[in-house]
């Protein structure tokens, strides 16, 4: 015992002080973790926005610039599900529009020919084999899924549908073929595809005969949900109206074609014939799904996108505007 007779201990001084100074390193320590988080967070939502108003963004945009091909000359005198214009528009001050897009956005297989004994290698007759790529809604039926494009060329209405499906009218192109008429030409499914956003601001994308105004499908309509937290879409419109010459209508005068030329539901006499649309603006506002703390007060969407005002909520919801010109290519002349 003698040897820790003159060993000595800290002092409640010496103890204390080196209480203060951990107590200070795991405060230091608990801010840098909160900031870190708060940043992981900030991100997390960024990339969220990013990622699903883009992805909705796109897939709208891609269709757009398909609308129109395949159809036939004359939407009126062969509607598609009802539709008759390449492009209808569904316009509301008071909620998010929608837009119904008529195309041939899908390859469902390749047509062969069933030549007659001696005839050449060729596609020319009413009746021919459909070889699908694709099976279920994506199959041709005598419905809603009647309505095909062979090459983008010609168009027809199935009346029979199996191993050898029957068109209403005969294909009036020569498709001339290879490897001895076993490979076919690409049939697309033309029909009508409907974006709207529905009341819980999930974006929608719903194939054959949708109900745009209550954004819900009907019947054997296809209804997939494309994005979440969209709380708004918006659609204007750049017109070939007076006269119909191939160019976009100059409406401020400016000599020139930019955004002021794009109509929306405060135009209505502009867009009462949707056969003259000639490009659309797509706006896109997305929500991140989780509030951000170091965004208190700030969270406001723009006051107004086309023609729809927005409330200023001034919450911590980060949010996202996008907004693109697309050129419809497959109208001009019709």
């Amino acid at each position: 015992m003698d040897r820790y007779r003159h060993a000595r201990g800290f002092t409640l001084t010496e103890v204390m002080v080196a209480m203060v100074i951990g107590m200070l390193l795991i405060a230091a320590s608990t801010a840098t973790y909160i900031s870190q988080n708060r940043s992981y967070v900030t991100q997390e939502n960024v990339s969220e926005i990013n990622t699903q108003s883009k992805i909705a963004h796109d897939m709208i945009s891609n269709d757009i610039k398909s609308a129109g091909f395949g159809i036939p000359l004359d939407l009126n005198m062969d509607p598609v599900n009802g539709i008759t214009t390449v492009i209808t528009p569904f316009d509301s001050a008071a909620q998010p529009d929608a837009i119904t897009i008529v195309g041939g956005f899908k390859m469902i297989g390749g047509v062969e020919p069933i030549p007659a004994s001696g005839t050449p290698c060729r596609v020319n007759r009413a009746t021919v084999n459909v070889v699908l790529n694709l099976s279920g809604m994506d199959a041709p039926n005598t419905t809603d899924n009647r309505f095909i494009s062979v090459d983008g060329i010609d168009y027809a209405e199935v009346t029979a549908a199996g191993g050898v499906t029957t068109l209403d009218r005969p294909l009036t192109g020569t498709y001339h073929l290879t490897n001895g008429c076993t490979q076919g030409r690409p049939a697309y499914l033309v029909e009508d595809v409907t974006y709207c956003v529905d009341a819980n601001s999930v974006l929608r994308r719903i194939r054959r005969g949708a109900n745009a105004a209550a954004c819900a499908g009907t019947g054997t309509s296809d209804d997939e949900a494309i994005a979440e937290n969209i709380e708004d879409l918006q659609f204007a419109y750049a017109v070939d109206a007076v006269p119909p010459i191939g160019e976009i209508d100059d409406l401020n005068g400016n000599n020139m074609i930019d955004g002021g030329d794009f109509v929306d539901g405060d135009n209505p006499a502009i867009l009462a014939d949707p056969s003259i649309i000639r490009a659309v603006r797509i706006s896109v506002l997305a929500r991140a799904d989780k509030p951000d703390v170091n965004y208190t007060g700030l969270g406001n969407p723009p006051a107004a996108i086309e023609n729809r005002v927005h409330g200023q909520p001034n919450d911590n919801f980060r949010r996202r505007v996008w907004q693109k010109i697309i050129t419809i290519r497959n109208t001009w002349g019709q």
